[in-house]
């Protein structure tokens, strides 16, 4: 799917389309569509891309993960965060691991460093144990998605929450994933290996095929990472 595509779907936003649940009259609505379908596009040269979001990454850190499988999550998050441009008025980004219960890793507002940032993900520790999304998901509703914490929702900022896992979880996801949709937030999902497609369904923004991906093992994780900081830069250009 190209950005030419995205941009051609809300090119009339006079006439009424088709939107994802809880988009209607949020602002940055093209921004938020370049950023979900930007993890749909691979094969992209490593770029530094610029834009204004707040992007906040919960990882799934159960013991089903090996530690092989762990340290791709991490060189994702490093790929991702090298790419973004940085900064306290341009993209904050969180990042929550969860297991049994979640664990907060940095806020939006802890960092505007991106030396900082890439020195915690590289400390990033598998939590291991069970696996309990919803609960996750709540966690970061509370925690990360208010204005203590960084988020600029106030300022119209979009707000995406990118949720990486295989879907499956021993707590309910639906009624957390809606509540955090309803909050305002965006919500894509990754699901990798043997998914539980319905779960990662229920935990995305609709339509899925814009904020739903499913890949095979992690080790796809690097080419999808900078698949997204191509089209993230695309968005700029076409806002430019």
């Amino acid at each position: 799917m190209s950005i030419g595509y995205i941009h051609h779907l809300f090119m009339f936003q006079g006439k009424r389309q088709e939107k994802p649940d809880n988009m209607e009259g949020t602002p940055g609505l093209l921004a938020i569509f370049t950023l979900a379908a930007c993890f749909l596009v691979s094969g992209a040269q490593r770029t530094e891309c610029h834009t204004v979001a707040d992007i906040v990454i919960l990882v799934d850190g159960s013991t089903k993960i090996r530690p092989t499988e762990f340290q791709e999550v991490r060189m994702f998050l490093r790929t991702l965060i090298e790419g973004l441009d940085i900064g306290s008025e341009k993209v904050r980004v969180g990042l929550a691991q969860f297991s049994d219960q979640p664990k907060m890793e940095f806020l939006l507002a802890d960092n505007t460093e991106k030396s900082s940032l890439l020195e915690k993900v590289d400390r990033l520790e598998q939590l291991k144990g069970g696996t309990a999304t919803g609960t996750a998901i709540r966690f970061l509703q509370r925690e990360f998605f208010n204005p203590a914490a960084g988020s600029r929702s106030g300022q119209r900022v979009p707000q995406i929450a990118v949720v990486l896992t295989d879907g499956d979880s021993v707590d309910d996801v639906v009624e957390p994933a809606k509540e955090l949709r309803q909050h305002g937030v965006n919500v894509y999902a990754i699901g990798v290996g043997e998914i539980n497609i319905n779960k990662l369904k229920a935990i995305a923004n609709r339509p899925s095929k814009y904020f739903l991906n499913s890949i095979r093992s992690f080790q796809v994780l690097q080419p999808l990472s900078q698949g997204a900081l191509q089209t993230v830069c695309d968005y700029g250009e076409l806002e430019g």
